[in-house]
């Protein structure tokens, strides 16, 4: 029997125009997370200075500046094409990868997405003389030109959505919401990624408005301290009530994990994990009304794990029953126990053993404030300079005298962590 015609069938394969533009739709859904995909290519590329310019609220044009190791030319002909990237070989290094990006998509989504798109680069051993590349909607070059540059690379977007109707006039209807979107996220790379104990990065957002007048939205100066890029956002005020976030815990692998790995792995021990960042006092009137000022971060990465955020705003209004904090949390944990290939937008983690952490997150945070209570420094009152624990090494207040690290782990498994006992400020 002759197989059915082309024209007999109900299901037929996409032509790749099609393909390209569907799936770039889903890479880039608004304006922060076109702008965060060209951040972190910068500091992937191991920049120390960035410069983010707005045009319009973004409706224009945006572009991301940055002195990075720039782009050599071998590579001009591959860098918006489709899953190109220098940053991952196989599926297996996603256990490993610590770059910000890894799909090899964010470019090439923009080619799609966008009236144009540019890239102007220069590598050490070109600069000063940079190249200047201009893009097809397939990401294939369509031109390029010199021009003089320092070492770095420029990535210019304009017209954001106008291949897209319906999402550009959305776009243009919200275009203040949008932008104010984006700040808040560039904001969290400011606290951070360009905040590393290491290295730091200076950070500068300006918008310019449609008329020609121009303001500076953050800028940082590169020096590698939460703190110092607190204060740059908000100004020095915003310490005031910030005590330093330090815990460490292990967290046990949870049972479905543990069958999920086999016999091999079943004298594997538990992850150590540390927090790392800033807090809110705990006294009354010393956070804030709402949650706008909350920043969660796994080994570095600007992420929202509702479950981490529920869990702190929890323990703090066990304390100050009115208010919130305002948290920034880095969580410093292997690699391999979390998934950030999960959302479009890799804001989404999946965490391994998510409630076993949660519930060592709570005993932990809660032991060092009862016990900053016990000793009589002025906790509740909010004096104490730092959040700081490692339940290795102190006993959980309201357990057993001289319970270990270990059996306090142990007790965090069989549930026992609701009975450190909460007070409130």
């Amino acid at each position: 029997m002759a197989a059915p015609s082309t024209r007999d069938r109900s299901i037929s394969v996409l032509d790749a125009g099609s393909i390209h533009n569907i799936s770039s739709g889903q890479v880039v859904v608004d304006l922060q997370t076109a702008v965060k995909e060209l951040v972190e290519n910068s500091l992937d590329a191991g920049a120390t200075t960035i410069d983010v310019r707005f045009k319009d609220y973004g409706l224009d044009s945006f572009e991301v500046v940055d002195n990075g190791s720039g782009i050599p030319p071998q590579d001009y002909d591959y860098i918006a094409l489709k899953h190109h990237t220098s940053k991952l070989a196989s599926f297996t290094d996603l256990q490993s990868v610590t770059t910000f990006g890894f799909r090899g998509e964010a470019l090439s989504s923009l080619c799609a997405l966008a009236d144009s798109v540019s890239v102007t680069t220069a590598t050490a051993a070109d600069a000063p003389v940079a190249t200047v590349i201009d893009f097809e909607r397939t990401g294939k070059v369509s031109k390029k030109a010199k021009a003089a540059r320092q070492r770095g690379t420029t990535v210019t977007v304009s017209g954001l959505f106008k291949p897209l109707p319906v999402r550009r006039k959305e776009l243009e209807r919200n275009a203040k919401r949008e932008y104010a979107k984006a700040l808040s996220l560039l904001h969290a790379y400011a606290l951070v990624p360009c905040a590393h104990d290491n290295k730091g990065v200076r950070l500068t957002v300006v918008h310019h408005t449609a008329q020609g007048s121009k303001s500076v939205q953050v800028r940082t100066d590169g020096t590698p301290s939460t703190r110092a890029s607190v204060s740059a956002i908000w100004g020095p005020k915003a310490l005031e009530h910030l005590v330093d976030l330090d815990l460490a815990f292990p967290v046990e692998p949870e049972a479905a994990l543990l069958r999920r790995l086999g016999p091999a792995q079943d004298d594997e021990r538990a992850n150590e994990v540390k927090v790392k960042g800033l807090i809110s006092k705990f006294a009354v009137g010393c956070g804030r009304n709402g949650t706008d000022r909350q920043f969660f971060f796994v080994n570095g990465r600007p992420c929202a794990p509702s479950k981490v955020q529920k869990a702190f705003n929890e323990v703090y209004r066990s304390f100050n029953a009115t208010q919130s904090p305002f948290v920034i949390a880095d969580f410093i944990l292997p690699t391999d126990s979390c998934d950030i290939n999960v959302s479009p937008d890799k804001r989404t983690i999946l965490l391994h053993s998510e409630n076993n952490l949660v519930q060592a997150l709570k005993v932990c945070t809660r032991a060092r404030v009862v016990s900053c209570a016990h000793r009589r420094v002025g906790c509740a009152r909010g004096d104490v300079r730092a959040l700081a624990i490692d339940v290795r090494r102190q006993p959980i207040p309201g357990s057993e005298q001289g319970r270990s690290g270990g059996d306090a782990a142990h007790a965090i498994r069989q549930g026992e962590g609701s009975a450190v006992p909460a007070r409130r400020g």
